[in-house]
């Protein structure tokens, strides 16, 4: 049996939560968040050492709906950001439905730690991570 890794990814314009898995616990983790450069590129530098570090066989990115299934602008930069992860390194990239992962993370993250706003970088490692938990309990992979 081949353990499978995968990096799941949400996608914002400031920031990206970075979430791993792998196929032998099917439990997903937020690792990191990774500041996006003042100009608002993507900071491929920190993602490319991310991405060395844990050698992936798959990224899941979330796919940003909204309440009646339709794309928005956001949807636009998370397909633009899963084509070019799949470009630049060559592996598989799955999207999947975020559709309030962000809000359930602060819930979640408010549940857990006495200050009542989250800090935005521990909300968007936990969306990842619900983004990739969700993908992992939905998808049937080997």
């Amino acid at each position: 049996m081949t353990i499978k890794t995968y990096l799941g990814f949400d996608v914002g314009t400031k920031r990206t939560g970075v979430a791993i898995a792998n196929s032998l616990t099917s439990h997903a983790n937020g690792i990191e968040t990774v500041l996006h450069n003042k100009d608002g590129s993507t900071n491929w530098s920190q993602l490319e050492a991310i991405i060395q570090k844990h050698s992936p066989d798959a990224f899941i990115v979330g796919l940003p709906l909204d309440e009646e299934n339709k794309e928005q602008e956001m949807t636009f930069i998370a397909k633009s950001f899963g084509r070019k992860l799949k470009k630049r390194f060559s592996i598989e990239v799955f999207f999947i439905d975020e559709y309030l992962s962000s809000s359930e993370a602060k819930n979640q993250l408010k549940w857990h730690y006495a200050h009542k706003n989250a800090d935005r970088a521990d909300v968007d490692k936990r969306s990842a991570e619900l983004i990739l938990q969700t993908w992992l309990n939905e998808t049937t992979h080997d």
